[in-house]
């Protein structure tokens, strides 16, 4: 039989279930990251993996459709809970390390996790062959080394984050959210560390006679949890929550929510009128390369392509009709009476350029006229557009009134 669970099935598929979308969503958003950003995603991979198919209601399907059914299962669940504690190490040994030293002592790891993943399919060869659902069935000295390789690297983790803590270097961090994935790595160490101390004590006691009816339940007690996996699962889901604001952030980007796009679609209005006078200065990106932009790069290449084709504009600017200025004169603020006239002879110099189809019809002064800083422009553009069409509307009347 498959190990049972001694929580309800709906609290650990809800949590399988829990693991499983986050990773989705986490994955699915932050495809081009950091290097630790790759390690963060890839550890959370294997978590969900190996949460999915630690869940009995899933292990069976999946054991159908397997070689070796259940046994096989519970070794490829084992792991791969390994193998995310060896990118936990990898994100230690990045920190330390630096980006291109790291390569070589990360290949280890990853070739430790393969060999314990073999080492599980040996041990668990008797139960296999007795048609037992898995090792924990079997026990014997074969279960106590099949626990302790699973839980060597998370101790080996603790033990690594805790140098690197004394050296100073753990710290040594680029963001707030990779200060808080080394503090909850140490901490789910030591969580997965303690209740294998606790049963290696157990077992020592017992064998020299020093044991009780306590240790004995320690030992029973440990063993039935690695059995089920359940301590693990509800480590997986800490450890996922503490990425749900990173990948809400992943999200709120997604959707165009974040500062940063915000403000792109504030400076659009300018942006789409000052390039359709000066096309030339748009880059444009493939489909593929556009989506993956970062919502930072958008930012700024929209304000570069908006000063670059305000300064080309700024060549074709005449002065204001007399209309517009006396206009100016008698409705604006004194203090923004100047600013409005640049950004009014941006603006006509822009439809200028933008109805002749971004070819320019006179020839470009030597040298352009005094631009606004951004932050005027996003001020008073659409008040000065305002204001051109209001003279613009105002001489019409006043022709067709004389005609």
């Amino acid at each position: 039989m498959w190990p049972h669970d001694h929580m309800p099935a709906g609290l650990t598929i809800s949590a399988t279930v829990f693991i499983v979308v986050i990773t989705l969503i986490r994955l699915a958003l932050t495809l081009h990251t950091s290097i630790f950003g790759r390690l963060i995603n890839t550890l959370l991979g294997f978590d969900a993996a190996a949460a999915f198919l630690r869940e009995p209601v899933f292990a069976r399907h999946v054991a159908r459709v397997i070689p070796g059914g259940l046994p096989t299962v519970f070794d490829t669940w084992h792991w791969l809970t390994v193998t995310a504690w060896a990118f936990g190490l990898g994100m230690a040994l990045l920190h330390e390390n630096g980006p291109v030293r790291y390569r070589i002592q990360f290949r280890m790891v990853l070739g430790l996790s393969a060999a314990i993943g073999l080492a599980f399919v040996v041990l668990s060869a008797p139960a296999r062959a007795h048609g037992m659902a898995s090792i924990a069935e079997y026990g014997g000295w074969r279960y106590g080394i099949y626990i302790a390789l699973y839980s060597a690297l998370p101790v080996l983790v603790s033990c690594y984050y805790y140098v690197l803590k004394i050296r100073g270097t753990v710290w040594r961090t680029t963001t707030l959210w990779e200060r808080i994935t080394v503090a909850t790595l140490v901490c789910f160490g030591i969580a997965s560390s303690l209740p294998v101390c606790l049963m290696a004590v157990s077992a020592i006691l017992d064998f020299a006679g020093a044991g009780n009816q306590f240790t004995y339940s320690i030992y029973n007690t440990v063993s039935d949890g690695f059995a089920s996996g359940e301590p693990g699962l509800f480590i997986f889901v800490a450890l996922v929550t503490v990425f749900i604001p990173s990948s809400t952030q992943a999200v709120v980007q997604l959707l165009r929510l974040d500062g940063e796009s915000r403000a792109a679609r504030r400076i659009y209005p300018i942006w789409r009128d000052l390039t359709s006078a000066a096309p030339q200065v748009v880059f444009q990106l493939k489909r593929a390369d556009s989506w993956n932009v970062s919502p930072q790069e958008r930012l700024h290449r929209r304000r570069m392509e908006i000063h670059d084709a305000a300064e080309i504009v700024a060549r074709y600017v005449l002065p204001l009709p007399t209309t517009v200025d006396e206009l100016i004169e008698t409705t604006v603020d004194e203090d923004d009476q100047e600013h409005l006239r640049m950004v009014a002879e941006l603006v006509m110099a822009a439809q200028r350029l933008t109805d002749g189809g971004g070819e320019p019809t006179g020839e470009p002064a030597a040298r352009g006229a005094d631009l606004p800083d951004e932050q005027t422009m996003l001020r008073l553009w659409q008040p000065a557009k305002v204001l051109l069409h209001t003279t613009t509307v105002t001489a019409a009347q006043g022709t067709r009134a004389y005609a």
